[in-house]
């Protein structure tokens, strides 16, 4: 992928935020509780445990926001698709009513956050829309806001769409917002620094240990944090016993674009449609005040081997149709997990535990969700009780069928024979490039980077073995059985994965 033609491989809200650091841990030290991942979540459930008084160590593997929060389209909403018809049939009324209303929780808290503290996130409400082209997308729309009126639900029947963008109609869900989720973290991370929280960025947590009546963290700085609790706020749990949360979680990847354009009109919204391929999209603003689009789609199974940067022209190709926009200046990925049922993960990780907890499996919808999701994590730590607690409870009743399906990408695809030398392999190879081959039955990657060095890495996703697949658009390899990334040359972007890929020599 040219650069020059396509932007730069980045997120615009991670571009575009303001910035701040973090020590990594540099010492011994104690708290209640440690969390375990800088991303809304977990600086979410830090300020909630905060605030009931508890002391709180914020871990973070590599740089706060550097997760899928970062990577995300900003919007508030409990607008999740085409989502409450399919839970009134499957869960009934009270599941379906109780899901609206935590994401409508969290919508107002992240709200209230932003009034309180003063924070410059660009925060402001507006109404989300599901619109389709076709007959038959019309059909779905009509039952959701069925099942709106039912739930009580503000929403309705429309015909409003984005400029130049012709719908036949379109489902509104009123009183939503967006922001700017990285700004809105750091803003968050500030109070969190004046209430006392230990902030560390680089540390990542690696186990846990039990001693006595205490719990000791083990991180990958020669330094532990001793605690009484700790919440897992990762994309994917790093703990994992009995392998519950790999044999149920589905990791998927997004791809998301921004373009810029002079100051147009655009209504009030954000969008997605219902129609294949799904395509998101809202605006925001540069910090020149030029208007900046943000749209996306193509989501897939991660590391399913399919041609990323191919995905990204068809978004761009999109978007060139639709809106006329050609000037694109960041593309990128955003990686996410969806649980049998689309509710997260918010609770104990295991049942009856009460020392370690989890928040996951989104499902692409996290940011009001995670707000809420603070809430109940800090409820089942100081013993008071929430609403959503059995609505989100990891061990709540699953449909029969829960098992990952993601059993890994087509092996053959860009395969070399392990008669071929390495030498001659990355001479053929062009810079920023990458293959797959075998070397006694086991699959190698080749990379060779921008300086024309090659790195040579063992492809056994160091969690439990899957092979990753190379990612051409972002310059990854990507874990098609948990969602694991790692970066070009091995080291890890992602979890559940704590430790690089192998390095192999010629």
């Amino acid at each position: 992928m040219e650069e020059k033609a396509m932007g730069m491989n980045q997120s615009f809200w991670r571009a575009s935020a303001v910035r701040s650091g973090y020590p990594e841990l540099s010492e011994d030290v104690e708290a209640d509780v440690v969390v375990a991942g800088g991303g809304i979540s977990g600086v979410l459930a830090a300020y909630s445990l905060a605030e009931k008084g508890r002391s709180v160590a914020l871990i973070e593997a590599l740089k706060m926001g550097s997760g899928t929060t970062g990577g995300t389209t900003g919007k508030l909403t409990a607008q999740h698709g085409l989502i409450y018809h399919d839970l009134l049939e499957r869960h009934g009324e009270q599941t379906a009513r109780q899901y609206f209303e935590a994401n409508q929780e969290g919508r107002q808290l992240i709200e209230s956050l932003v009034r309180k503290h003063g924070i410059d996130c660009d925060f402001r409400k507006t109404d989300a829309y599901v619109i389709s082209r076709s007959e038959d997308g019309i059909g779905k729309l009509k039952k959701e806001a069925e099942a709106y009126s039912r739930l009580g639900i503000p929403g309705r029947m429309t015909k409003s769409s984005p400029p130049g963008f012709e719908s036949a109609a379109a489902l509104v869900m009123e009183d939503q917002a967006e922001f700017h989720a990285m700004n809105f973290l750091h803003g968050i991370l500030q109070e969190l620094e004046s209430m006392g929280v230990q902030l560390y960025e680089g540390t990542r947590y690696m186990e846990a240990e039990q001693n006595g009546d205490r719990l000791v963290v083990r991180t990958n700085q020669p330094y532990t944090v001793t605690c009484s609790q700790i919440v897992l706020a990762t994309l994917f749990p790093v703990e994992d016993p009995e392998s519950f949360y790999s044999n149920t979680m589905k990791p998927f990847t997004s791809h998301l674009t921004s373009f810029t354009r002079g100051n147009i009109e655009w209504g009030n919204g954000m969008y997605i449609t219902e129609d294949s391929p799904t395509r998101t999209f809202r605006t925001s603003e540069a910090e020149d005040g030029r208007l900046v689009w943000i749209i996306g789609g193509e989501t897939h199974p991660t590391g399913d081997g399919s041609s990323v940067s191919g995905r990204y022209r068809e978004i761009r190709t999109f978007a060139k149709e639709a809106f006329g926009l050609t000037d694109m200046q960041t593309y990128w990925s955003e990686h996410d997990l969806v649980t049998p049922d689309k509710r997260p993960y918010i609770g104990p990780l295991e049942k009856g535990g009460s020392s370690i907890y989890v928040m996951t499996g989104y499902g692409k919808w996290g940011l009001a969700a995670s707000a809420c999701a603070a809430r109940v994590i800090a409820g089942l730590i100081t013993g008071e009780d929430h609403p959503c607690k059995e609505l989100f409870d990891p061990h709540r009743q699953l449909p029969e069928d829960t098992g990952n399906q993601n059993g890994g990408n087509d092996k053959d695809e860009g395969k070399k024979n392990e008669s071929t030398t390495v030498s001659r392999i990355a001479a053929e190879l062009e810079d920023g490039q990458a293959i797959r081959m075998e070397r006694d039955g086991k699959p190698v990657g080749i990379y060779k980077d921008e300086d024309g060095s090659t790195h040579i890495l063992d492809l056994s996703c160091t969690h439990l073995g899957c092979e990753v697949a190379w990612n051409d658009g972002d310059r990854t390899w990507d874990c098609p059985c948990h969602g694991s990334v790692f970066d070009s040359t091995g080291n890890v972007l992602a979890g559940p994965a704590k430790t690089p890929l192998k390095k192999l020599e010629r």
